[in-house]
């Protein structure tokens, strides 16, 4: 199992300093390469890689803010008209069905539903996968999990929001990525626990009722927690804010853009 953040910034992270947190998880055994997210900096994030959409053989879309989908329509059109007939490549969409609902009748179908000569539909551009509450999906040899995670509350529901639990089919090792979620021990300790890596949501600028869990919060958990939790998606104000003192504090680290990670 292989991770390479393409990016490890919060939505408010300008290119020139960070791309936003879209991972690509790569079973290396067969090749298989799967985008976790897909935010608006996407095109320039792989570019800077080396690759195109069509390197990418499926997406995983964790929720509908425009730093972990945004990217979508740039995805669909250029894996749909990159061979012809058009859409003969088109990657593989994992999601839950009410955050893909939503992706696509809230934020892609006024861009991509007319095509020249057809009404075009989220299956016109990808292999689309409903994934269950608690079901999976394989990506080569590992199996992901979906986690649902608290990130956004209104006055009437829980935002549709889910993380991964990435368990290699060869080594049995359990990789946590929680996607943006608000620190909520009572409900994840469990997940916690069975993982052996865990990449956490962390904002260093502090807001009163986050969506998102805060360094100072985090630093609150048990230490044997900390010392396998890796840190992403915060912010840093085009350098204004500096980053605390993760390892000193217990943790494994922060996440830099282009890292990688092998298990």
């Amino acid at each position: 199992m292989k991770l390479t953040f393409l990016g490890s910034g919060s939505a408010f992270s300008l290119a020139k300093e960070n791309y936003h947190s879209n991972i690509i998880i790569t079973d290396q055994k067969t090749n298989s390469n799967c985008l976790y997210d897909a935010g608006t900096t996407i095109p320039d994030a792989l570019n800077d890689f080396g690759l195109t959409p069509l390197d990418i053989q499926s997406i995983f879309i964790s929720h509908n803010h425009a730093d972990h989908s945004g990217g979508m329509e740039y995805l669909g059109f250029k894996t749909y008209f990159a061979s012809y007939p058009f859409g003969k490549d088109k990657p593989t969409l994992y999601g839950h069905h009410s955050v893909l609902d939503e992706l696509w009748d809230s934020n892609l179908k006024a861009g991509m539903r007319s095509l020249q000569g057809q009404t075009a539909s989220l299956n016109t551009y990808f292999n689309v996968k409903y994934i269950k509450d608690s079901g999976f999906f394989d990506i080569g040899n590992i199996r992901a999990e979906l986690i649902q995670t608290i990130h956004v509350i209104d006055d009437r529901r829980f935002m549709p929001s889910y993380g991964l639990m990435l368990k290699d089919g060869i080594s049995d090792t359990k990789v946590f990525i929680t996607g943006d979620s608000q620190l909520a021990p009572n409900q994840m300790m469990t997940f916690y626990q069975r993982a052996d890596v865990i990449f956490h949501d962390c904002e260093c600028k502090e807001y009163p009722n986050s969506v998102h869990a805060q360094y100072h919060e985090l630093c609150g958990l048990p230490a044997e927690i900390k010392a396998k939790m890796w840190l992403y998606h915060y912010t840093t104000d085009n350098g204004a804010i500096t980053l605390p003192n993760a390892v000193g504090d217990g943790f494994l680290g922060f996440v830099k853009r282009g890292d990688t990670f092998e298990y």
